[in-house]
């Protein structure tokens, strides 16, 4: 069984299958228009940041083009062993490491600091999954079923099974714009709720056939000139974590509707 980075890359990477080509390269381009001199990735604002780094190589990995090595090897190196990173960046660190040849004693010192992280949410043992590490899943982590999409979606792939109630749960929160709502208690939704609702719903095997339509308008309705995608309809700023969760909301439709109906 493919291991959870794989799965989503392989996922996000489906999307080429509905792009045409001068929409993929647009936006890879955007993409690469957002790295910086020192090789990294920005996000929001003008400095390099893992985080944003992460993304955007998924992104590039997702559309097949060609990732600048060089440039991001002389970022993430810069980083030594991740002393002084949150448990977010220092996942972010090793998932951009690994994508280089490492030596052993490098890989276990990495990840014997990261398992000192406790992870304190479904989502974070999912995001700690993106890395490599899993640790401490013994038992099924267990989510309320009116928690926030995210904390849903990562606790169904987490526990690596089906689950009735999550289901119907993430499946409740889909709108009649054609994404995932964030809670119930939000209705108004956005591109990381309805990229991790569509990821757990595929990998439990759902049939999207209903909802293939509007996801794929609702994901359109937030490119933008530039290539890049925002986060919602209220959003005015284009960024590389909302492009690559862009590629992956269509490529789960993609990969839905060859499950269902046949390639």
């Amino acid at each position: 069984m493919k291991s959870i980075p794989d799965r989503l890359l392989q996922a996000a990477a489906c999307s080429r299958r509905f792009l045409e080509e001068d929409s993929r390269d647009k936006m890879a381009d955007f993409i690469l228009t957002r790295q910086n001199p020192d090789g990294g990735f920005r996000g929001r604002g003008a400095e390099s940041d893992l985080y944003y780094t992460v993304f955007a190589v998924a992104g590039l990995k997702a559309l097949g083009n060609p990732i600048p090595l060089f440039k991001v090897w002389k970022y993430v190196r810069s980083f030594g062993m991740g002393d002084g990173l949150d448990l977010v960046h220092l996942i972010c660190l090793v998932q951009l490491r690994t994508a280089f040849p490492i030596w052993g004693i490098t890989r276990r010192r990495l990840y014997k600091r990261l398992k000192k992280h406790r992870a304190e949410s479904a989502y974070g043992l999912f995001l700690k999954l993106l890395a490599g590490d899993d640790s401490g899943q013994d038992d099924p982590v267990q989510v309320s079923l009116d928690a926030p999409t995210t904390q849903l979606a990562a606790a169904v792939l987490v526990n690596r099974q089906n689950d009735k109630a999550s289901e119907e749960a993430l499946l409740g929160r889909f709108t009649e714009s054609g994404g995932f709502a964030p809670s119930d208690k939000i209705a108004v939704p956005d591109l990381l709720s309805t990229a991790t609702a569509l990821f757990a719903l595929v990998s439990m095997g759902v049939d999207l056939a209903a909802m293939q339509q509007p996801c794929f308008k609702y994901a359109e309705s937030l490119w933008h000139d530039s290539g890049g995608f925002a986060g919602h309809v209220a959003d005015e700023f284009e960024d590389v974590e909302y492009t690559f969760y862009a590629l992956l909301s269509i490529g789960c439709l993609i990969q839905s509707l060859a499950s269902n109906y046949g390639n």
